[in-house]
Order: C-alpha cells, then structure tokens, then sequence
C-alpha cells in the first residue's frame, strides 16, 4: 500500500463482570478503550479492567507514508467536495468502487474514524507525521477554525505538486550524470584490476625508467588487486555512515549545507531552489492565517538547507522581538536583493501576500533555467573528465614505451 499500513485494531484483554456477578475474561480487537467498553455492554458485560497488549496501530501509522503527489491528490479531492457542499465525514468515507484500492484509502478511513468521534481532522493528521508534514497540520488546523477548510486544501494542492514538480524534474536531470559517473567508477576498477597488471609486468620485464603517471597508477593497481575487500567495504558503508552522520549531527549538517551553498553553479541552483520553497510556504501560511513568527518557523522545514535554516530561525527571533522581516532578512545577508526589496514593498503597503507572489513568479521561471544552465555544464564536464581520466591511463602505458623507444623523451 505505497509505505502505508493495513489496519489493524489494537488488542485489548479485558475483564468483565456478567449481570450474574460471574466473571468474564477475554481479548478484543476495538479502536479505544471507550469502544470495548460499549461493545461489552452491549453484550450486557461490564468492564472492569483491561489492558492494551501493543502499540501496533500508532506504530503503522507513524510508519505509514505518501508520494507528494498523492498527498496532493488526496488533499484536493476533500477540498473541492467540501466546496461542493459534502459533508466532511461523507468526504472522508471510502468508496468501494474507487477509493478502496487507492493508497491513501486507509488514511482516509482513520481521519473519518476521528471525524465521526467528534474530533478535528487535524487530530487525525497528526497521527500520520510522515504523511502530513508539520506545516500542512497547522494550515489545516487553522482553516478549521476560520472555516475555510475547502480553500485552504485546494491551494496546498498546487503547492505540493509544485514541489513534486521541481523534485521529480531535478531527480530526472540527475539520471545522466549519476550514469556516466558510475560507468567511469567501473571503468577506472576494471582498468586498474584486470588491464593494467599485466601491462605492469611486462613494464617491469623491459627494466625501463618509469614516469610518474605509471608510477601512480601502479601504486592504484596494487591497492585494486591487494585492498579489493577495502572497497567493497566502504562502497556498502560509506553511504550508510554518510546518512546517519548528517541525520544525527546537526552541526555536520549544516557544514555540508554551508559548503554546497559555495559550490560554482550548484550552489546558486541550491539558493534559489531554497528561497522558491521557501516564499511559497509563506505565501500559503499567510493566506491561511498563520502570524508571521509561527509561519516562518513552519516554512523554514521546507528550505532543505541546514545554512539557510539557521539563518531563518535568527529572523523569527528578530520579528519575534519587533523587527521588521525585511531588516532581520537583511542582516543575514542570504536572500537575494529581490526578495528583500519586495519584502519591502510588502510591509509599506500592507500586502505581503501580494508582493511575496510576484517574487515567486520570477523565481517559478529562473529556476528551471538555472537547472537546465547547471546540468548543461556538468554534462560535457562529465564527458571531459572522462576522456582526461581514459587518457591517463593511456599515458601511464605508453610513455614507458615511447620513452624506451626514444630515450629522453619523458
């Protein structure tokens, strides 16, 4: 079910008293505590005690999770029926005919579940963590008190597929140069290990001078040949190590965001990937109604950059202690003269919303320029270092020979 969780009541073990004063135990799979409680007195039993055996339910649904687009899809279906006048619980209810094979069915199936007890959706959400992020919750949680539950879900729609989007075109644009650079990697393991031995031995038989480069590359050939298992090693742990490095350590994190943000080309691509995501969380926090300190500290989730975060957690303090946001987003020196000058513009005029929406115009059309810009670079620099790399080990052969065959050549 696409990462989600088949549902599954909790267990509970119970005791029970008959009208006869008789007692009764035995186990039940119900929702809630309130729920057995009713099921055994409808079977004239009255509960004395009992006792959940596990947590699987909050467990799965802590687990459970959903593509972008499919959060998406599921947001603007229960956006446009409520503007049509259906009943939020009727909204919620899983159809047979359709809803009952799609992903997030048995999402659904629980909100409807907290709904038809008298509870928020909201409530329901928050149960699924990594289906609902952080800033979803609250504009949800907002639009529940304003009543503009409808709106407030249809906008978050073009916002989520705006993400999945940049995230799938940027994922696309990947595919080539992780391509080549795996097919060089191999290139150059395959060289090292099988090609260039025995060029080595014949080398060593002619008992000619060495130039550098072959010197080099059969000091790699002997790490290939002797420390294969050392490879094999780091290639299975390096990128389990490097996950859980920059997941636990904050201040790692960060010093890898720092130093990507410095790269030619990349890093302006990362930029301003980062502010586009940035001031469209914004502008959908504002519109909800969210104050300006709890919006920032939701939008700065979705920047993707631990640098640009701790910069952005300095202006929600500044704003929180009365300064402007253009001055506390001037003072970090990270947003681009645009974003700051219609900042601006926003505060004097009273329409932030407004002016944060023309940056991102701008923004939806530089971006995927700059990509296009970025991979057009990298894509014959790829090629580049690949006939560079191929060359060397060509060299590392040939100059021996040409250097026996003319001596004082090299």
């Amino acid at each position: 079910m696409g990462g989600c969780y088949e549902l599954v009541m909790p267990k509970f073990d119970y005791t029970a008293v008959t009208p006869l004063g008789a007692i009764q135990k035995g186990t039940q799979e119900v929702d809630s505590e309130d729920g057995l409680r009713d099921l055994l007195a409808r079977a004239d039993l009255e509960l004395i005690n009992c006792q959940q055996r596990g947590r699987s339910v909050e467990r799965r649904s802590r687990n459970c999770k959903l593509k972008t687009s499919e959060l998406a899809n599921m947001i603007f279906q229960l956006g446009m029926q409520l503007r049509a006048g259906v009943p939020l619980l009727e909204a919620l209810r899983v159809r047979e005919e359709g809803d009952e094979i799609a992903k997030d069915a048995r999402v659904k199936l629980r909100l409807a579940e907290v709904v038809e007890q008298g509870a928020p959706m909201s409530q329901g959400m928050a149960e699924f963590p990594r289906v609902f992020p952080s800033y979803v919750l609250s504009i949800v949680q907002v639009a529940e008190r304003s009543g503009s539950l409808s709106e407030n879900l249809i906008q978050m729609r073009d916002y989520l597929e705006w993400m999945d989007r940049n995230w799938k075109s940027f994922r696309q644009a990947m595919i080539y140069p992780v391509c080549v650079m795996l097919a060089l990697l191999v290139f150059i393991i395959i060289a090292l290990r099988f090609v260039f031995p025995p060029i080595t031995q014949m080398l060593f038989e002619l008992n000619i001078p060495l130039p550098l480069i072959t010197k080099i590359m059969i000091a790699a050939s002997d790490f290939v040949q002797h420390q294969w298992w050392f490879i094999v090693a780091a290639g299975l742990v390096l990128p389990f190590g490097y996950r859980l490095l920059f997941t636990h350590s904050a201040k790692a994190a960060r010093i890898r965001d720092r130093w990507l943000l410095k790269l030619p080309f990349l890093g302006d691509v990362i930029l301003n990937l980062a502010v586009n995501r940035f001031l469209r969380s914004l502008i959908l926090m504002l519109q909800a109604g969210i104050v300006i300190t709890e919006a920032l500290a939701l939008s700065r989730e979705v920047v993707g950059n631990r640098e640009i975060e701790a910069s952005l957690v300095k202006i929600e303090t500044a704003v929180a202690n009365g300064s402007p946001l253009s001055d506390a987003m001037r003072r970090e020196k990270v947003f681009p003269s645009l974003v700051l000058t219609m900042i601006g513009v926003g505060e004097r005029s009273g329409s932030m919303d407004e002016s944060l929406q023309s940056v991102v115009d701008y923004y939806d059309d530089l971006v995927p320029r700059k990509i296009k810009a970025f991979f057009a670079i990298l894509e014959p620099g790829l090629i580049v270092v690949t006939i560079v790399l191929a060359g060397l080990v060509a060299a590392a052969v040939f100059f021996p020979l040409v250097n026996m065959l003319s001596p004082g050549a090299y």
